[in-house]
């Protein structure tokens, strides 16, 4: 997950008469959340990062100051989540568990000795038309800051259940993938999952079962609805696209499991973040970064993920498949 970072600061200059020239390289610190959240109504655990705005000592270069992790963290903050329709409240619990990735080019230059997260558990509301409203609340306890966000929950989409056939000619042979929307959602990225086997050729009872992910779509906007949403597939780029993620290797022997259509939808404000967020190519200053956050700074919504494992391959798919792919039997 991107970290959204935040650098504060000014510069005090003077320009009375008998005022010191000296510069005031930080500003006096101030208490400012940095939140990043999905909310899925189909996880049983939901996670909550929060960490503060960073500012650098003035003793210290960035790159040695970010490696510092106490610098990222609040010594204790008061975290819950509330069903703003039920007035229910679920209490936010602190947990380490989950390591961060160490600082690279990809992962930016934050310290990783602590990785700190919010977790806590929320029902899932089996009815698809109901708005479910979820309030964040963060207190810090230390000075009585307090940093509110809301969000309604995604739905879960419809995915049809399908029987595909696989070809390689006519090269315009193709197969749709058909989804009506869930509820609260405004953007998605549609998955077509190809599951397979991979055992060792000379035992294959040592084996591990893998997937490789084809995108249909990416952030793509669709108008919710109940109408169903088709979107196509052309066999040949599927097949050519799991070819190149698959090695030849003589010790493996791979079989292919099967396929799984799958919805990832976003939220109103995701659709938000992402428009702000995307590359500026216009002399025109760009829009002031997204947030949703009362007071701080980053995103608190939610997104849904939908999986249709009841697509099935035809028996000439399999084989098609055995003769394109390396190692398939």
């Amino acid at each position: 997950m991107k970290l959204l970072t935040y650098l504060s600061g000014f510069i005090l200059l003077s320009t009375a008469w008998g005022c010191s020239n000296d510069i005031e390289i930080n500003a006096p610190y101030q208490d400012i959340a940095v939140v990043y959240s999905f909310l899925d109504q189909n996880e049983p655990i939901q996670y909550i990062r929060i960490q503060k705005v960073y500012q650098n000592n003035a003793g210290l270069s960035t790159s040695e100051g970010a490696q510092i992790s106490d610098s990222l963290y609040f010594d204790s903050l008061e975290v819950s989540i509330t069903n703003v329709n039920t007035k229910v409240v679920y209490p936010c619990t602190k947990i380490d568990t989950i390591p961060k990735e160490a600082a690279s080019d990809t992962t930016g230059i934050f310290g990783n000795s602590k990785h700190f997260l919010y977790a806590c558990k929320i029902p899932k509301n089996p009815n698809n038309e109901v708005d479910d409203i979820y309030q964040l609340f963060i207190r810090v306890p230390k000075s009585g800051k307090i940093f509110r966000a809301t969000t309604k929950i995604v739905k879960d989409a419809s995915i049809e259940a399908r029987t595909i056939p696989l070809r390689t000619a006519p090269a315009n042979t193709a197969f749709p993938f058909r989804f009506i929307t869930g509820k609260n959602s405004f953007l998605y990225d549609l998955v077509v999952r190809f599951k397979y086997k991979e055992m060792n050729v000379n035992d294959t009872s040592i084996f591990n079962n893998k997937y490789i992910d084809y995108y249909v779509q990416r952030s793509k906007k669709y108008t919710y609805s109940l109408s169903i949403n088709t979107e196509s597939v052309v066999s040949i780029n599927f097949i050519n696209h799991i070819k190149s993620n698959l090695v030849y290797d003589v010790s493996k022997t791979r079989r292919t499991l099967g396929i799984e259509f799958i919805a990832y939808g976003g939220s109103e404000e995701l659709r938000d973040y992402i428009d702000l967020n995307k590359p500026n190519t216009s002399i025109v200053p760009k829009n002031t970064e997204y947030s949703n956050i009362e007071n701080g700074k980053g995103i608190f919504t939610s997104r849904n993920y939908t999986v249709q494992n009841g697509v099935v391959l035809d028996e000439i798919s399999y084989e098609v498949l055995r003769k394109e792919l390396p190692n398939f039997k």
